[in-house]
């Protein structure tokens, strides 16, 4: 599992985004930073529910792979 989630957390910062099953649920983490209409910014991990669009913020790629780590038992199928 750990394995899976370092592939996750590297392709993650290699290319903003990444893509993996969960019990075989398709999820994204990306980064996601924007401007707003006042210029303001925003800059979290976001963890993507791909079926529903749900999405949970995280401030930083560490905090989202602690959740993932905690919560998703099943990864696989790492679509970097």
């Amino acid at each position: 599992m750990k394995d899976r989630l370092n592939s996750i957390k590297n392709v993650a910062l290699n290319k903003t985004w990444v893509s993996f099953l969960n019990d075989n649920h398709p999820y994204s983490l990306l980064h996601w930073s924007i401007g707003g209409v006042h210029e303001d910014t925003k800059d979290v991990w976001l963890l993507q529910d791909e079926m529903s669009f749900e999405a949970q913020e995280f401030p930083t790629i560490d905090e989202a792979i602690k959740w993932m780590e905690e919560h998703m038992d099943h990864i696989s199928d790492v679509l970097g």
